[in-house]
């Protein structure tokens, strides 16, 4: 077979047992049981990091359980795929807890036979084990990578996203060994992209091209037309499900998104992706495949390749936390094309052993990650017993959703120490102090403070006790008059309707990004004295500052400043317009 021939020395009766169909079915089924029940075991979800986050997926999730469409029905860059299959369960009764990992199986249950298909067509030997196995653990995982041991139920989309790229761009690198099969080829292409695209448009945009680029210069035709009428058919049916206006709705949250100035980027910048020391020893290792396979002849797949090395350091420079989690996708295509000639040389190694001394630079990138994410499941059972509370507070039904007291109810803020009273120097030549929050605070080095009605609010950003801050805002709320309202807020989260009787604003972002969205149907603006983001509230009252609403504050406290939304004069537009 054409794409083994690194395995011919391993050529025995033995190896060719394992490499049967059924023992890969078994290995899968097995792989899913295992890292499934590991974590349905711990009884909960315990979360030990990106605890915001984790309001975020709630927010989300609970609004899609209660038949709401994101984009349409509130803000976000994320796609359907991303939050539906949590939701689904949660609208059948489950925890947000349980249903995270029942979510979790069924997409992993849902991509398996698509693996096993591109593992059997295209590897041999036991690699077909790794890609399956990596594939599904990408599924399972319960923490999105680096090297924290912990849980976190954060991105959980972009494991998932990159095990759908791990199969699509598999079936497009390997030319498939033995028996051609295009159209199912061309189905699983085509419904992964457009899961890609409902997933997060990110890998759709990355990806996609090169697929199109790999099935041209293949001349894969037949290939090619059944993955571009299965992607047209999966937006046929969700524009039949939701309305042209879905896709519009989408465009325009991605459009908010990419000219955000409340978080221009996750982590490092894609210059530091690209060239940095951290990337070196990776990039390097997939430039040196590249050199390889065109070296030994595999001028196509080293074509791909190159072409997907700045997808794969878009896609990482997007995600928070930076994992390259292409290096196993890269790894295991060096196996399917194992170079045999041995009797030249490049940079002074022989192909066979400069492919191993490649593998070995790539799986030393990402063993930390993928260490931690086949680990996660087990962390459950370290944390069971630890002081957890649940994250949405004991009057939610979530109690399987559960998190560090100490992170999630024990409020801690970082500010400024300047001013009268303080022998420091002023704010006006002094921004504000910097701490882990990271990133966010670079634009407000200057010292620019929010200012609401020509009123300056002094810097300050909360970070820790996040849930603490909403449920003492909504039951504060509630107490004074305010319950069933509509309240936005000018910070990152605003999510008061989970903690307390008050109605999700339609159109409002779970995540804010920029703009005003949800406006029109809020009847408060909440404006809080400690923000989780400093940022995110002198944006939102920028722009409202250039809009045509009008703040009027019906209510302070130590913790907020609570405005009534009104039209301007000069705008005239009636209330009941909105």
């Amino acid at each position: 077979m054409e794409n083994n021939a690194g395995f011919e020395g391993m050529d025995t009766e033995h190896l060719r047992h394992w490499s049967r169909p059924g023992w890969l079915i078994l290995f899968a089924v097995f792989t899913i049981a295992a890292l499934g029940g590991a974590a349905l075991a711990g009884g909960g979800l315990y979360l030990g990091l990106y605890e915001g986050d984790a309001v975020h997926l709630a927010d989300i999730v609970l609004r899609m359980a209660d038949g709401q469409w994101p984009h349409l029905d509130f803000m976000s860059p994320l796609g359907v795929l991303s939050g539906a299959p949590i939701a689904l369960f949660v609208a059948e009764g489950w925890g947000i807890g349980h249903a995270v990992f029942l979510a979790q199986i069924l997409v992993a249950a849902t991509l398996a036979p698509a693996a096993i298909h591109a593992a059997l067509t295209r590897l041999g030997g036991p690699v077909r084990f790794l890609f399956v196995g990596y594939v599904l653990l990408l599924c399972l995982a319960l923490v999105h990578g680096e090297e924290i041991a912990s849980v976190a139920v954060s991105m959980h989309y972009n494991r998932w996203a990159w095990a759908v790229s791990y199969i699509v761009l598999l079936l497009v690198l390997v030319k498939p060994a033995g028996r051609d099969t295009p159209r199912l080829d061309g189905v699983l292409i085509g419904l992964g992209c457009a899961a890609l695209a409902l997933i997060k448009m990110t890998y759709f945009a990355a990806f996609a091209p090169v697929v199109l680029v790999a099935l041209v210069m293949r001349r894969w035709w037949v290939t090619a037309a059944f993955a571009v009428v299965s992607g047209l058919a999966v937006a046929a049916a969700l524009t039949a499900l939701a309305g042209v206006g879905f896709w519009l709705a989408y465009l325009s949250d991605l459009a908010i998104v990419a000219a955000s100035s409340v978080r221009d980027q996750p982590g490092a910048a894609l210059s530091e992706i690209l060239s940095g020391p951290p990337f070196l020893a990776v990039n390097v290792a997939l430039l040196g495949a590249i050199v390889l396979l065109r070296h030994v002849g595999r001028m196509t797949e080293g074509i791909l390749l190159l072409l997907l090395y700045f997808p794969f350091a878009y896609v990482t420079y997007q995600n928070f936390g930076n994992d390259p989690q292409w290096v196993v996708l890269v790894a295991v295509t060096l196996f399917a094309l194992w170079p045999a000639v041995a009797d030249e040389r490049i940079f002074g190694l022989r192909p066979p052993h400069l492919a191993i001394l490649l593998v070995g630079i790539l799986a030393g990138a990402g063993y930390g990650s993928m260490h931690n994410m086949l680990a996660s499941p087990l962390y459950q059972f370290g944390k069971a017993n630890a002081s957890k509370v649940p994250v949405l507070g004991d009057r939610s039904p979530h109690t399987d959703f559960l998190a560090s007291e100490t992170r999630m109810f024990r409020a801690r803020a970082v500010t400024n120490l300047d001013g009268p009273g303080w022998r420091l120097p002023a704010e006006e030549s002094v921004g504000p102090a910097q701490d882990s929050a990271g990133p966010e605070d670079k634009e407000n080095e200057s010292g620019t403070l929010a200012t609401v009605n020509g009123e300056a609010l002094p810097y300050c950003e909360l970070n820790r006790g996040i849930s603490a801050w909403l449920m003492s805002a909504a039951r504060d709320l509630e107490e004074n008059g305010y319950a069933g309202k509509a309240v936005i807020s000018a910070d990152i989260f605003g999510a008061f309707w989970l903690f307390g009787d008050l109605r999700p604003v339609h159109r409002g972002a779970p995540w804010y990004y920029g703009k005003l969205p949800g406006i029109a149907d809020a009847d408060y603006v909440l404006i809080p004295t400690c923000p989780v983001s400093d940022r995110a509230r002198r944006v939102f009252l920028q722009e409202i500052a250039k809009s045509d609403w009008a703040l009027t504050e019906v209510r302070r406290t130590p913790l907020y400043l609570l405005m009534e939304i009104s039209a301007s004069v000069s705008d005239g537009k009636a209330r009941d317009a909105r």
